[in-house]
């Protein structure tokens, strides 16, 4: 019976076509007045084929049957009518078309792929800036604090030890480390891309967090890379295109090499060295190449590897005025310093853009 119906249905779609096709090119303003004629004569006629099929079938239609048939015929009424209104409606025929076609396309929340943009896990590589305190005073732990104040939940692995630099010593190559360099920022790079043994830091402050980053290692959102007090200290080579673990501004450039192998998907932040003043009378330089020489390197390698730049001499707001007020030997910062340095981290971290110095802009006074 329901077969028998759908031919019915199928019979009644028919000349709905039929009807929706005259009825669109009336919307084009032709006098189709015979033609319409014509074909409610033909709908009459397979409306007659309907009742002799029935009959030669005897079929009897029940109340079920022709309730069926009635939506049916009631559905191709209203698909005709709507068709011929919308081809009536200028520039409407492809959006009817689309409307069909286009699938609805899930939102995160819908397909359950929620991205967790409030999740932050940081890698630091460094010098005594960030290893020398590593207590609620040091700036990893402010830089939690920091950035837990702009909404983020962050995990911090401190792996910078003090004495560090990013150079190696001249004598000394990235896979035959001696004592001048042992813990470079090579040495650290060769470690995270596991060429370097990470057991060969035991007995070091930075071992434990620098063997939980290598288990996190795909979940690592961004890596710091400070180093360049001592490269001045040691007055290593500005750059050294021959061996470039042993200049300050290739030997950067190579640890960015290193650090975007091992973790593809971390943004890297370059932190060029802090201000020091070495005199009672404070002074930015000393020796043969000036402090603010690596510090401008740093921020040149930073814009042309496109990393976030944090230019900790010029705009962390420590100079020779008010050297006493953030330095605790001239060199180190004191926790004053310190806190001044995680603010700044923090929001080159959230705010800054690749390949520009942060200017450092988020005021977290106006929340105190």
């Amino acid at each position: 019976m329901r077969r028998v119906s759908k031919q019915i249905c199928a019979l009644l779609l028919t000349g709905a076509a039929l009807m929706g096709t005259v009825l669109s090119g009336c919307a084009e303003g032709t006098d189709y007045t015979e033609e319409i004629k014509e074909y409610q004569a033909k709908l009459e006629s397979l409306a007659a084929e309907n009742e002799e099929l029935k009959a030669q079938l005897g079929i009897v239609e029940t109340a079920e049957s022709a309730a069926e048939t009635e939506e049916a015929a009631g559905e191709t009424q209203e698909t005709a009518s709507v068709q011929a209104t919308e081809t009536a409606v200028p520039g409407n025929e492809t959006q009817t078309a689309s409307a069909e076609t286009v699938p609805a396309q899930e939102t995160p929340q819908e397909s359950g792929e929620e991205e967790d943009d409030d999740r932050m896990e940081i890698l630091v590589l460094g010098d005594s800036i960030w290893g020398n305190y590593r207590d609620d005073t040091g700036v990893a732990a402010k830089l939690d604090v920091y950035l837990a104040r702009l909404g983020v939940d962050a995990t911090v692995y401190n792996a910078a030890i003090g004495g560090t630099r990013a150079t190696l010593d001249p004598e000394d190559n990235q896979y035959e480390f001696g004592p001048a360099s042992e813990n470079s920022l090579a040495k650290m790079v060769s470690i995270l891309n596991g060429e370097t043994d990470v057991e060969l830091l035991q007995g070091k402050p930075a071992y434990d967090d620098m063997k939980a980053a290598l288990e996190a290692r795909g979940d690592i959102d961004a890596v710091i890379i400070a180093y360049g007090m001592n490269d001045f200290l040691s007055q290593a080579p500005i750059n050294d295109s021959d061996d470039p673990w042993t200049g300050f501004g290739t030997a950067l450039t190579q640890g960015v090499f290193g650090v975007r192998r091992a973790c593809p998907s971390a943004q890297i932040l370059i932190a060029a060295p802090t201000y020091a003043s070495y005199f009672s009378i404070p002074v930015q330089n000393m020796g043969e190449k000036a402090l603010y020489n690596y510090a401008s390197v740093a921020c040149d390698v930073a814009r042309g590897q496109e990393t976030l730049c944090l230019d900790a001499y010029d705009n962390l707001g420590i100079d020779a005025y008010n050297a006493d007020e953030y330095l605790e030997d001239g060199v180190h910062l004191n926790e004053d310093g310190r806190d001044l340095y995680a603010r700044a981290v923090a929001s080159c971290l959230v705010y800054g853009q690749k390949g520009q110095i942060s200017g450092n802009a988020y005021d977290f006074d106006q929340e105190d």
